[in-house]
C-alpha cells in the first residue's frame, strides 16, 4: 500500500495493527485483519481501482520463497504451476487452478469453501491477487501479457481504469476470478530460470508442507470434471473412483471442508460457462455438451438460475457472441 502511494501508517492504525505485527518478514496476518486493512485504505483513497493499484505495486520478494520458486521456473507456464502447488504458503482460503489452452493459458482463483454472495472481502482479495500476478510477469514477458481478466466484483456504476491498469479487457461479475495469458507470454522462457535453485526451493517447500491442504480436493474434482463432464461421467461415484476413493469417502471429505459435491459441480459449471462464453469460441450447443447437460434447455435453465439471464444475453452484455 505504501508503494501505491498510501499513508501506510494511517492504514495500520485504522486496522488496529501494532508495529510488531508487521515486523516478521515472513509473518502471516490473521484473516480478519484483511477486511480492516482494505476498509482503512478505501477511506484514505476511495478509488474503484485501489486493489489493482496496490497489487501491481507489490515488489518482487514480498512473498519470500514463493516468489523465487516461480522466478526460477523454466517458463511462464511452469511458474504458474509452481505457484499453484504452494500458493497456500502466502494465502488462505483459495487455491490456483492452472490450465493450458490452445490460445495461451488461464489461471483461476478457486475458493476453498462456501462463499457468501456479495462477499466484499473476497472480491477485493480476488482483484488484488490477480493484479499481483500480472505485476509479477508484466515487463519480463512479451507484451501484452494479459489477454483478459475476469473479476468477481459487480459491474462498476461508472467507467474505471481497470483495463488500462491490467493492460487487457476486464469482465466483471464473474463466478471465479481468472487471468487469461497470451500464448506468446504463456510459453515465454523465464529470464531468471535457475534449475538448481528451483529444486532446492521445491524440497524446502515440501519439507515445510507448504502445499497439499485438504481443500486441494476441490481443485482435484474440478480437474476431473473438465474431462469427465463432456463424456457424461460427471457424477459423484465416477469422480470418486477417478480420485482413488469411494463415493462415501468423497462426500465425507467434502463435508469436512464445508462443501458438497453438488456445490462443487454447480460452481465448476458456472465458472466454466463464463470462460467458454467470454472466449467467443464454442457454439452454445457445444458449451452445454462440455458442461455435461443433456440438452440445451437444461443448460439454459441452470444458467438463468446462476445469472438471472440467458447465456446469449449474458454474453452479449459483455460484448461477446
Amino acid at each position: 500500500m505504501r508503494a501505491a502511494g498510501l499513508d501506510a501508517e494511517a492504514v495500520r492504525l485504522a486496522a488496529g495493527l501494532a508495529p510488531a505485527d508487521l515486523e516478521p518478514i515472513d509473518g502471516v496476518l490473521p484473516l480478519e485483519v484483511f477486511p480492516r486493512l482494505w476498509e482503512a485504505a478505501f477511506r484514505l483513497a476511495p478509488r474503484e481501482e485501489l486493489p489493482t493499484e496496490v497489487g501491481l505495486a507489490v515488489p518482487f520478494g514480498t512473498f519470500g520463497a514463493l516468489d523465487y520458486l516461480a522466478a526460477s521456473s523454466p517458463d511462464v507456464e511452469a511458474a504458474f504451476h509452481a505457484l499453484a502447488s504452494h500458493f497456500r504458503y502466502v494465502a488462505a482460503g483459495f487455491g490456483l487452478e492452472v490450465q493450458a489452452e490452445p490460445d495461451g493459458g488461464e489461471v483461476r482463483l478457486v475458493p476453498a469453501g462456501r462463499v457468501a454472495e456479495g462477499d466484499r472481502a473476497r472480491e477485493v482479495s480476488d482483484e488484488f491477487t490477480l493484479a499481483v500476478l500480472v505485476g509479477r510477469f508484466t515487463g519480463t514477458c512479451p507484451a501484452p501479457f494479459a489477454a483478459e481478466v475476469r473479476l468477481t466484483r459487480p459491474v462498476p456504476a461508472r467507467p474505471t481504469r481497470h483495463e488500462r491498469l491490467f493492460g487487457a479487457p476486464v469482465v466483471f461479475g464473474c463466478a471465479l476470478a481468472a487471468l487469461r495469458v497470451h500464448p506468446t507470454s504463456w510459453r515465454a522462457p523465464m529470464g531468471t530460470a535457475d534449475p538448481m535453485l528451483q529444486e532446492t526451493l521445491r524440497r524446502l517447500a515440501e519439507r515445510l508442507q507448504l502445499g497439499g491442504a485438504s481443500s486441494d480436493l476441490e481443485l482435484a474434482i474440478r480437474a476431473r470434471l473438465r474431462t469427465m463432464l463432456p463424456e457424461g461421467r460427471g457424477v459423484a461415484g465416477q469422480v470418486a473412483r477417478s480420485l482413488g476413493m469411494s463415493e462415501r469417502t468423497l462426500h465425507r471429505r467434502l463435508h469436512d471442508i464445508g462443501r458438497t459435491f453438488q456445490g462443487v459441480l454447480d460452481g465448476f459449471r458456472e465458472s466454466e460457462a463464463e470462460r467458454l462464453l467470454v472466449s467467443g469460441g464454442p457454439a452454445l450447443s457445444e458449451v452445454a455438451l462440455r458442461l455435461g447437460f443433456s440438452d440445451q434447455s437444461a443448460w439454459n435453465r441452470a444458467f438463468r438460475r446462476w445469472k438471472g439471464t440467458s447465456p446469449t444475453e449474458w454474453a452479449a452484455s459483455r460484448g461477446r457472441r
